[in-house]
């Protein structure tokens, strides 16, 4: 696709584009009609289209990073002041913009969300990515569309209360987003190694979970429910300290009994060979303290999972949910269920008690490792049967359906 195509359709598009889209006038503070937020990699571009609309639109003001910010202030400040002082923002969104400008947006995004709630967001897709998930609600221009210009100019130089949507493509986020790895969590005792399990924050909802957690309640009682995961009386360092110190004190008396014996018969420890076997209930005893405590670890995670799991109940209701990818540290993915959940209900009769049980218990059972598996870009057990409910990954119902052929369905 070559989107360096030059903007220069000649004076008579623009004479009549500028007599149909008249500039409005800057009101209080704003410097600007528009901010223009790109990556380097699509300068050119912009700058032909940053020309063109201002050969056709002589009043236009134009704020562009590469010619207009201020120097001596940081990146983050000039683009605050940018988006604060003026009426609109243009998003020319392609991969190397997502990977590269709008990381400084979700980075910072407690900075920019109030300045960006109270702005006009007009993204344009110069180049197919995925749409960033906190433009999911709007809808972009097509930079292809033949008609781009003309309808960019309406966007831009409409009054934003009679901004019309009916000539913009609708984003279809459910089969963008699904799966977008929105935020790895670290326990706040992370750093504890006498901690058995992690415990999180529940104070606020992160930035990077708040453009889909509208209720910040249900994040907290998630995060709550969490954090009380039970854990194996057996998993204390100081229980572990207090059972070696009884199975050393049992096994020392035999261990003199048996000293005590060699040397009334008159035999040295190194010329009686069969010595050494009396430590074999020691050794004994360590290893089933080794085993045991693996048991312990195993049944801790599998409670923490299953916590989780519990706690994706709440969550699945944002179209979110949380994977364990260890006993300190969390990760959440977009995952939107509506499909799947109707899936469910196809199979096992809709709005019977059944059906709402397969559908607590799957969730219960599996989203916790499906949100890894997701987050991680994944999964065991090969490819799972068509169709499914994401365009380029593996839909929760699939994936219930692979544990269920590898006979662990819970």
């Amino acid at each position: 696709m070559d989107n360096s195509q030059n903007y220069d359709n000649g004076p008579s598009t623009s004479s009549c584009a500028a007599d149909y889209f008249p500039v409005p006038k800057l009101m209080g503070d704003d410097m600007y009609h528009v901010f223009i937020s790109f990556s380097g990699v699509d300068s050119r571009w912009v700058h032909q289209l940053i020309h063109r609309l201002e050969v056709t639109f002589p009043s236009i003001k134009i704020c562009s990073h590469d010619r207009d910010f201020t120097a001596g202030k940081t990146i983050i400040e000039n683009m605050t002041e940018s988006i604060q002082r003026s009426q609109k923002m243009l998003m020319v969104l392609s991969p190397d913009f997502v990977q590269s400008r709008w990381c400084l947006f979700e980075a910072n995004l407690s900075m920019f969300q109030d300045c960006m709630s109270h702005k006009a967001i007009v993204p344009v897709m110069l180049k197919p990515c995925p749409m960033p998930l906190y433009l999911s609600h709007l809808t972009y221009l097509e930079a292809e569309d033949e008609q781009f210009f003309e309808k960019l100019c309406n966007r831009l130089l409409r009054n934003n209360a009679k901004e019309a949507e009916d000539i913009l493509v609708h984003f279809q986020s459910s089969i963008l987003y699904g799966g977008k790895h929105l935020l790895s969590l670290a326990a706040v005792n992370e750093n504890d190694e006498r901690a058995l399990t992690g415990t999180f924050s529940d104070t606020c909802v992160p930035d990077s979970l708040k453009a889909v957690v509208k209720d910040p309640e249900i994040y907290k009682k998630a995060i709550q429910l969490i954090n009380s995961t039970p854990t194996d009386f057996l998993s204390s360092n100081w229980m572990k300290a207090k059972i070696c110190l009884i199975l050393f004190f049992c096994v020392l008396p035999c261990v003199s009994l048996m000293a005590f014996i060699y040397v009334c018969m008159e035999q040295t420890w190194w010329h009686f060979g069969n010595l050494p076997l009396s430590f074999i209930p020691f050794g004994l005893a360590m290893y089933k303290l080794e085993f045991w405590e693996k048991h312990v670890f195993r049944k801790d995670t599998h409670n923490l999972r299953r916590r989780t799991g519990e706690a994706n109940l709440l969550l699945v209701e944002t179209s979110i949910l949380a994977g364990c990818s260890s006993k300190s540290s969390l990760v959440f993915v977009f995952a939107p269920l509506k499909e799947c959940k109707s899936m469910f209900q196809m199979t096992f009769r809709s709005d019977t008690e059944l059906s709402k049980c397969m559908w607590e218990n799957a969730i219960i059972s599996y989203s916790c490792d499906y949100a890894n598996c997701m987050a991680n870009k994944h999964f065991l057990g090969g490819d799972p049967d068509p169709p499914g409910h994401l365009a380029n990954g593996i839909c929760f119902c699939q994936y219930v359906a692979m544990q269920i052929k590898q006979d662990k369905w819970s």
